[in-house]
This record gives C-alpha cells, structure tokens and sequence, in this order.
C-alpha cells in the first residue's frame, strides 16, 4: 500500500492545528512579534528601493546618513581598542595594605559599638600587620592560615610570645567558625598582645 503524500494545504492545515493547542501560545506571540519585524524590514526596503526612483536625492543622502553612522561606530570601536591598549597595566607596586595603626584604631571603634569579635578581628590583623612592618616575619595575601602559623613558630620572637600569638590565633578561630558570639574577653586578650608585642618591638 502507497503511503498517502500530504499537500502543501495539508501541511499548513496541520501546523496550524499543532500551534493552535495551548501549550504553543507563547510561542505564537514570539512568532507575531518576528512576523511584524520582517514585513516591517520588508516595507522599509522595498521603500528604499522605490526611492531611488521616485527622489534620487533623498536615496542618496539616506545612504550617506547611514554611512556616516557606520562610520562613526567604527571610529568609536576603534578608539576605545586603542584606549584600553594603551592603559598602563596596574601597578603591583603600590601598597595598598592597611597600616597596623589603622587596624588598631577601627579596632577600638567597633569595641565601642559591641562588636567584640570583629574588633579582635581587627586586632589581629593590627598585631600581623606590625610584625610585618617590623620584618618579623614576611607573609603575602594569598597564603593560607597554615603558612601564616608557619611563619610565626619560626619567627625571631620569645617563645612565650609565639605561643601566645598562636593560642590568640586558636581563639580567633573559634570564635568566628564555632562560637560566633561576642566575646569582650578575647578583645581585651587581643589588645594585651598587640601592646605586648609593641614593647618588644620598641625595646629591641
């Protein structure tokens, strides 16, 4: 038995059939949406068309509006290539790091608001940030905890200091992964140490 081939009619017939059901409706007004772009495209170039022949003029200098334009997309494309080549790179130089003083000071700010885990958070990094002003020890951003406790066992510091930087370093991290309350008693432990370390650095 020949399979039945379907006519053009036949087809359409069928397509409108499936588009009509629920499912496709917001695909039918997607589909409306493009219809009116392309007759629009589709009368604006047969517009065109007609006008070189009715006002050669007008044609001419809708073509060359329009050249300008492209023209002057080109020249903005171009200038801006060419600005963000010539950009000198960021400076790797330049240091932007917090001085120990800062740190101290917003330390004693957030202390007078209550926030006395992110003040000896704050006090920590004062104390770090000394260290390393001082060349106790050397220590870039984007080495881990562990490097930094490294760093410290190995500095040029009395035991008793080391021990105690690393207990306040022990605390530091309870607080914030375990306890996450606001503890005043490791914010007066974190200022001990920072003036502790001080005056080892000023009477060396």
């Amino acid at each position: 038995m020949q399979g039945h081939s379907a006519s053009d009619d036949e087809v359409r017939a069928l397509a409108a059939e499936i588009l009509g059901q629920d499912e496709y409706a917001a695909f039918r007004g997607d589909l409306a949406a493009w219809e009116r772009l392309f007759d629009w495209l589709e009368r604006f170039f047969q517009w065109v068309e007609e006008l070189q022949v009715t006002s050669p003029a007008l044609f001419w200098l809708l073509m060359a509006g329009l050249l300008l334009v492209a023209l002057l997309l080109i020249a903005h494309a171009t200038w801006t290539i060419r600005i963000a080549l010539r950009a000198p790179p960021p400076d790797e130089d330049v240091d932007t790091r917090v001085s120990a003083a800062d740190w101290l000071g917003r330390a004693r700010t957030r202390a007078r608001e209550g926030h006395f885990l992110e003040a000896a958070r704050h006090l920590q990094l004062a104390t770090l940030e000394d260290l390393l002003e001082r060349g106790v020890i050397e220590l870039s951003r984007s080495e881990p905890n562990r490097v930094l406790r490294a760093r410290l066992a190995a500095a040029g510091l009395p035991a008793s200091d080391r021990d105690a930087l690393l207990g306040g370093l022990d605390g530091i991290e309870a607080a914030l992964f375990r306890d996450r309350r606001e503890d005043p008693e490791l914010y007066e432990t974190w200022l001990a140490l920072h003036a502790r370390l001080a005056r080892v650095g000023a009477a060396s």
